[in-house]
């Protein structure tokens, strides 16, 4: 069963998120910066639907910050950044690409991603937390 979460625990975790991402190194402010806009986006949503927690809103239980961003009818330029980067092959041994979706792990499990698919890729987390910032007012 889904962990169900307020409205307020949600603005609460994604302004703590975020103020951690400002200060801390990268990878560390990546992982953190995804997860403070998946907290954004997931406050947005709830308050779009005018309900106070994720009770019963199951098609919110993702990491898929792209379908999170379709959902709210975002313009396709909020999110067009958060692409699949592709990881450096090692040894002779080549990695598939990590979708947008699952960049969290690549940052929580170190795995190296390409230099330019990372900056583009945290240029759009960048550009989706500051729309977070303004639409929820923190």
């Amino acid at each position: 069963m889904p962990l169900t979460v307020s409205l307020r625990e949600l603005t609460n975790s994604y302004v703590r998120l975020r103020d951690a991402a400002e200060t801390s190194p990268p990878p560390v402010s990546h992982l953190l910066r995804f997860y403070s806009v998946e907290c954004g986006l997931k406050v947005l949503a709830l308050k779009d639907r005018n309900v106070s927690s994720t009770a019963q809103q199951q098609e919110l239980i993702t990491h898929d910050l792209r379908q999170l961003a379709k959902t709210l009818k975002l313009s396709a330029s909020a999110y067009r950044n958060l692409m699949s980067c592709q990881r450096p092959a090692k040894g002779g041994f080549s990695h598939p690409p990590v979708a947008a979706k699952q960049l969290h792990e690549a940052w929580r499990y170190g795995a190296e991603l390409d230099p330019e698919d990372e900056k583009r890729t945290v240029a759009g987390l960048t550009t989706l937390g500051q729309l977070c910032a303004e639409r929820i007012g923190r």
